[in-house]
């Protein structure tokens, strides 16, 4: 199908020119250059993301497979920071930041691709405004749906870009888009989405709640930013935008603020380390003194009773609450710690019963508790087969 469009301009053979024929996508990409004429947020967008990734590199972080640590002192998303240490900023700061140079690689080789023609759709703020908004959105679905891996990568962000084509292409009932380009990028987009939807389950580690989120989020930006393709409609471009951002911006906090806030497991385990470390040298130190100093049964029961058991079981208790709020792999294992723990108080509390009713036998059984905790130790250091 192609367009007939008469010349004004006169020829040499006399003063009216044969007509010009302009196919219909020649013609939709001139409009989409003259709506938007300068593409500058995708290379910008790629660059910000390329220099995030050099400068981890120069700062010793590995540029193949980033440890966890690393990634959230860089910015990724966390629960126990973003959710409950109230630190926002890792929704956006983790849309910059990638899981290796293969990560980024991937990412922004698609960005490239869907980056220019979107930007020229939406325009320029509005191409920005749906990538943030879409990075966001997909940044707190991966906190709702395991918010205790560490996440990070422009995929939601890019997803995003690809659900508001779909949003935006839904909504074009005008003729502004050919009927050829409007299929070519309809199917374009599903073959994407369907693909990396295919891939995500079938390769591990793959954050598919960030890609839904994105998704999702991009989707609903484009069914509101969706206008025909002509430059008399760039007035209304600026009120939609702004429709978006305000209207995003409630939305998301909403459901930021709705969010449960996950337990810093971490800090919790590294409480639990300087507990066990204090409260067991207190311990060691009271079974010395009774051997070298003869102190009184009485004296090593109360040193029991009064420096080492309550900090143990104000930890204890501590613990406890966390397993039920954890998912089932961290449930696990702090259970597993619960038990150690109960396993250690017990013996001190037979022990301190004992040496005040001088009860050998008590002592005994103390001991053989202390032997089980051990025991139990090594059983939850070794590694799994």
């Amino acid at each position: 199908m192609y367009h007939l469009i008469p010349s004004n301009e006169p020829t040499s053979e006399g003063p009216a020119s044969e007509p010009i024929y302009v196919s219909p996508e020649a013609e939709f990409h001139a409009r989409l250059e003259a709506v938007t004429p300068a593409m500058v947020v995708t290379p910008t967008l790629i660059a910000i993301n390329v220099l995030v990734f050099l400068a981890m590199i120069v700062n010793g972080v590995s540029g193949m497979q980033p440890p966890p640590d690393a990634l959230i002192r860089w910015g990724a998303n966390f629960g126990p920071n973003t959710l409950a240490g109230g630190q926002w900023w890792r929704l956006l700061t983790s849309t910059f930041l990638h899981i290796g140079i293969v990560h980024l690689g991937f990412n922004m080789y698609v960005l490239w691709q869907i980056g220019p023609f979107v930007e020229r759709l939406l325009g320029n703020v509005g191409f920005l405004l749906v990538y943030l908004i879409a990075g966001f959105g997909g940044a707190l679905a991966s906190l709702a749906w395991n918010p205790y891996s560490v996440s990070a990568g422009a995929s939601g962000a890019i997803f995003g870009l690809y659900g508001a084509l779909l949003g935006f292409l839904l909504m074009s009932k005008h003729d502004s888009i050919p009927s050829e380009v409007l299929s070519t990028l309809s199917k374009s987009a599903l073959i994407f989405i369907g693909y990396n939807v295919v891939f995500g389950f079938l390769r591990a580690g793959t954050d598919m709640a960030a890609h839904a989120g994105g998704l999702a989020s991009g989707f609903l930006c484009g069914l509101v930013l969706s206008l025909p393709v002509t430059v008399s409609h760039k007035g209304q471009r600026l009120i939609r935008d702004g429709v978006v951002a305000l209207g995003s911006a409630a939305l998301l906090v909403g459901i930021a603020a709705a969010l449960p806030r996950p337990v810093d497991l971490r800090t919790e385990l590294l409480k639990f380390g300087t507990v066990e470390k204090k409260t067991l040298t207190t311990y060691n130190a009271a079974l010395t003194r009774a051997r070298t100093e003869k102190l009184r049964d009485e004296t090593v029961a109360d040193a029991v009773e009064k420096e080492v058991l309550p900090d143990w079981m104000r930890e204890h208790d501590v613990l406890k609450k966390v397993a039920v709020r954890l998912p089932e792999k961290q449930k696990q294992a702090v259970t597993s710690l619960v038990q150690y723990m109960e396993i250690r108080q017990e013996a001190w509390v037979v022990l301190a019963k004992g040496l005040r009713s001088h009860n050998a036998a008590m002592v005994q059984q103390a001991s053989v508790k202390q032997q089980e905790a051990d025991g139990f130790v090594k059983k939850m250091a070794a590694p799994a087969r």
